[in-house]
């Protein structure tokens, strides 16, 4: 355990100890809203046995970095129809990878006219699948983490905007019926495997070695109906997301093969270099279909599932896949040990555009040759295509209603996805394998 390490798991345990301790006290004044605080948070442990980064920060070493979250909540009761909640989170930074933020994950009023209806003003999570809103607070469910296949290929997680709730109460459970519109702004990461050279000698390069983050702004609106009885959960969406990136600069719609000469030619990713020219965009929308069931067949057997199609319309650059997910859980007194099986697979023209942009190479001895192979490898690198397939086995143990402890051994194939770090001079389409244990701690209070 190196003393880095050493020193941020005492932070996030000493972090987690004041946190529960806080949340035990509800605030009351006779004079005014009532208050309640609440608190929630994961110590985990990570590591794989493969030398390069999957998921942002596993690696071949323990780390805390990938499932460690601490969260804390205050709501506010101002009337029976008046009320808000702020919920603080403290995680790894969106836009850096060695570092931590602390950001809203909610911040919203809420007006409830009756029963029956539900305005909230603010910033919130989005719908999309069945468990968003409980992304971050691991004592809600028994794996070690949500599907990541599935649960990363959203463009964001959380927005500003306004939602409108509706339910209906029936004989057998509820129908909800949310509507919401907002927009939020994020940074998106990819991995560079090599730099791109500058065209003059002896500058640094246009584009660096490794992370790189760029600013995006989304404008998300769409619809969910969600069905609840005492035993299952259905829920379905169809949401428009629109994406730019907060620079005003373009994105690339689709390379265009330039020919250099005879039997010489390569991909032009940007209007900057030579060739006959590309279309960019300002924006690019994206449609997202979900739908999803959480169903207890009994007190011990549990089966949740869950498909998606995310389509893209301006791109063949970002993500246009299918995404699938289910686990299969059994309780055995505290324990509840599970299988779950996730899959992502971008759609053909995707993965032919990276392949080709990946597999073709010009003359080293080329004048100009490194710049333009390196701007083909640096746009296969942006390109976002996932085709890999996860199966995880592990088990929860609570200790307490609000405590849980988890194992879990997850295997990973993948041909080619951008959750893998690929080292410098690999080819981005290869098999590859990852096995990693997850020990974590998840708590509320």
């Amino acid at each position: 355990m190196t003393p880095h390490f050493a020193r941020r798991l005492g932070v996030l345990t000493l972090a987690a100890l004041l946190l529960a301790g806080a949340a035990r006290a509800d605030e009351a004044d006779a004079g005014g809203p009532r208050l309640s605080w609440s608190a929630f948070g994961t110590i985990g442990l990570t590591q794989s046995d493969q030398s390069f980064t999957y998921q942002r920060f596993i690696k071949d070493h323990a780390t805390a970095e990938r499932d460690s979250v601490l969260g804390v909540q205050l709501d506010a009761q101002f009337s029976p129809e008046w009320s808000a909640t702020v919920q603080l989170r403290l995680g790894p930074s969106e836009d850096h990878d060695a570092r931590w933020s602390l950001r809203p994950s909610w911040a919203f009023v809420a007006w409830r006219p009756d029963n029956d209806w539900l305005l909230r003003l603010g910033r919130m999570r989005v719908p999309f699948f069945l468990r968003s809103e409980q992304l971050d607070v691991g004592q809600t469910y028994d794996e070690a983490r949500l599907p990541t296949e599935f649960y990363s290929l959203a463009p964001t997680s959380d927005f500003n905007g306004l939602n409108l709730s509706r339910s209906l109460w029936l004989a057998d459970g509820e129908l909800s019926i949310d509507g919401y519109v907002g927009q939020t702004t994020l940074a998106k990461r990819s991995w560079q495997r090599e730099a791109v050279p500058s065209p003059v000698p002896g500058q640094a390069p246009l584009v660096s070695a490794g992370p790189q983050f760029r600013s995006a702004d989304v404008d998300a609106l769409g619809g969910v109906l969600t069905w609840r009885t005492a035993d299952t959960t259905l829920r379905a969406g169809l949401h428009r997301l629109t994406v730019g990136l907060s620079d005003g600069s373009g994105l690339l719609v689709r390379p265009v093969w330039a020919p250099l000469g005879p039997g010489l030619g390569y991909w032009q990713t940007s209007n900057q270099l030579p060739g006959p020219g590309v279309q960019e965009a300002r924006h690019f929308r994206e449609w997202l279909y979900a739908v999803g069931v959480d169903h207890r067949f009994d007190a011990r057997w549990r089966v949740a599932a869950e498909l998606m199609r995310l389509r893209q319309s301006g791109t063949v650059m970002a993500v246009d896949a299918w995404a699938a997910a289910a686990t299969v859980s059994r309780q055995w007194g505290a324990f509840t040990p599970y299988v779950s099986l996730a899959a992502a697979h971008s759609t053909a023209d995707g993965t032919a555009v990276a392949r080709a942009l990946d597999s073709t190479r010009l003359p080293d001895a080329l004048p100009g040759a490194p710049l333009l192979n390196g701007s083909m490898r640096s746009a296969a690198d942006q390109t976002l295509i996932f085709r890999q397939t996860s199966l995880a086995l592990g088990s929860s143990w609570a200790l307490d209603a609000r405590s849980k402890l988890k194992l879990e051994w997850m295997h990973t194939q993948a041909q080619q996805s951008q959750l893998i770090d690929v080292p410098a001079g690999e080819p981005l389409a290869r098999p590859r394998h990852v096995n990693v244990l997850s020990l974590s701690y998840s708590f509320v209070y």
